[in-house]
């Protein structure tokens, strides 16, 4: 007589297991392979986007500077408010609480205060219309398809993390002198927010800087205090009013 021969309830199951991670595996190779690749307009108009919807925006940073084979390093916070209001502090390297300058933007005027010296300098806000691109960087965000060429930078350790690099390079009626600049911004998908951002300026003689400015603990629509972006000059400070200029 011959015996029937039964599958056992474990082979079955991994059996369907498998086939099931086949088939997870094949269409998430097929929806890869026909993905629609973001192009760097599609990535800016997010970014732009998500910008244009936020009240403010504030961060840590630590900021890199490399010029003429010398490195810097300095850090700081700061907050950044729609159009034109900016606070930015950097720090003591030993003590965060320390602020050994103090940027403030107020929509009018730029205010610089150097505790160490006690001066202020003063400076005129030209275009109060005018928005910035990043906080302190001085390219408009209206103006950036115009007045720069745009390219998406292939970044392998970014780009699998959701982070895009998009490089800025000045049109030729946005050149002034024989110094080739570049700007980079590093936006994340989702929030489409900037996580790290920098500058790149080639000069004449051949020297080179590069300023590099990444980004943590990033909030955006923060209930801020009403005098944040108000500027009160220290008692006795020296200042150098450049408004007039």
């Amino acid at each position: 007589m011959i015996r029937p021969t039964y599958r056992s309830a474990t082979l079955e199951t991994f059996s369907g297991f498998r086939n099931l991670l086949l088939a997870v595996i094949i269409l998430s190779v097929l929806f890869v392979s026909h993905a629609h690749p973001q192009t760097v307009d599609e990535i800016f108009h997010n970014f732009k986007t998500a910008y244009e919807g936020s009240k403010n925006f504030s961060a840590n940073f630590e900021e890199t500077t490399l010029f003429a084979n010398k490195k810097s390093v300095a850090r700081g916070r700061f907050i950044f408010g729609k159009p034109n209001l900016l606070r930015k502090e950097y720090v003591d390297r030993n003590d965060a609480a320390k602020v050994v300058q103090l940027t403030v933007l107020d929509g009018e005027y730029g205010w610089t205060y150097t505790p160490l010296l006690n001066q202020v300098n003063k400076m005129k806000w030209n275009n109060p219309e005018r928005r910035e691109l990043l906080p302190g960087i001085g390219a408009s965000l209206e103006d950036v398809q115009k007045n720069y060429d745009m390219a998406l930078i292939p970044d392998e350790f970014a780009n699998p993390k959701g982070v895009h690099q998009i490089e800025l390079q000045p049109k030729r009626h946005m050149v002034s002198t024989n110094a080739k600049e570049s700007l980079q911004i590093w936006v994340q998908s989702g929030e489409w927010l900037p996580v790290q951002f920098g500058y790149k300026t080639e000069f004449e003689d051949g020297t080179r800087q590069s300023v590099i400015v990444t980004l943590t603990q990033i909030e955006r629509d923060k209930k801020l205090a009403p005098d944040l972006f108000k500027f009160v000059v220290p008692e006795d400070a020296e200042v150098i009013d450049l408004s007039e200029n």
